[in-house]
């Protein structure tokens, strides 16, 4: 059974088609949150290139996570707080926060910022 998350990755990121770096497992749960993680690495990648093309691929993938964030339930806004905005923080500093939260739409922001005061 796929879910609104993965398919909605594997749709509208091509290039998610590729990534290996994540186990696909039984588990749905567990498969949707290893995605989400393995995304979140990919896009720090694609943001902190002076790139324009690799750029505009982070702004895609951040794109797609705020249609998910913003349309979705409680427990997608959950994996999503908990896996693509949690390693998001992790490679948070006080140059790339403004950065981030120019990429995030307004009720991502919220759940971003919550994230990084949990955290």
């Amino acid at each position: 059974m796929k879910t609104k998350i993965y398919d909605a990755i594997q749709q509208w990121i091509p290039d998610s088609k590729t990534w290996t770096d994540f186990p696909s497992t039984s588990d749905e749960t567990i498969n949707q949150y290893a995605l989400l993680k393995s995304i979140a690495r990919f896009c720090v990648e694609k943001m902190d290139s002076l790139d324009e093309s690799e750029s505009e691929s982070a702004r895609e993938i951040i794109r797609v996570i705020n249609m998910l964030y913003e349309s979705g339930n409680h427990y997608t806004r959950n994996a999503i707080e908990n896996e693509f905005f949690t390693e998001l923080s992790t490679q948070e500093n006080p140059a790339s926060l403004k950065k981030h939260l120019d990429f995030l739409s307004k009720e991502s922001k919220q759940g971003y910022l919550r994230t990084l005061l949990e955290n």
